[in-house]
């Protein structure tokens, strides 16, 4: 169903995820992918990271033209109502569709549209920094 390009119009030349913590209770969670893309074509928009059965938009850095940034916030996990009546029932979100892709922990695949066509490049390997514990609130664009 999806193939992956072997030989894509960019060169990564890191890329790295990074847990975070918020320091107030409500502030969440989550992982950051970060991505330092170089010689990318003109014709190119790179759309959306898959990671960790999620998927999330790029948002290119403030600091750096050539890195881009998907922020993956954890989501509550929300109880199951199993009850006889099936109004109540009725009341479950229905599950996601299915991930695309089957991938390890340490693995993501970065879709990007070039010349008019949505195309999958697979990273293997993505180094794990250091999670980072947030003093108040949510970090800095994650919403």
């Amino acid at each position: 169903m999806y193939s992956f390009t072997a030989e894509p119009p960019f060169e990564v030349q890191n890329a790295y995820f990074q847990k975070w913590v918020a320091g107030v209770q409500a502030g969440g969670s989550g992982v950051n992918v970060y991505l330092t893309i170089e010689n990318i074509a003109e014709s190119v928009e790179i759309q959306h990271v898959y990671f960790r059965n999620n998927i999330e938009r790029t948002r290119n850095s403030e600091q750096d033209p050539d890195q881009y940034i998907a922020y993956f916030k954890d989501r509550p996990k929300k109880d199951v109502i199993m009850d006889g009546e099936v109004i109540k029932e009725a009341q479950n979100t229905p599950p996601q569709e299915d991930f695309p892709f089957n991938l390890k922990d340490n693995e993501a695949v970065i879709s990007f549209l070039h010349k008019d066509e949505v195309k999958y490049l697979k990273l293997s390997e993505i180094e794990e920094k250091p999670m980072i514990a947030y003093p108040q609130g949510n970090p800095k664009g994650i919403e």
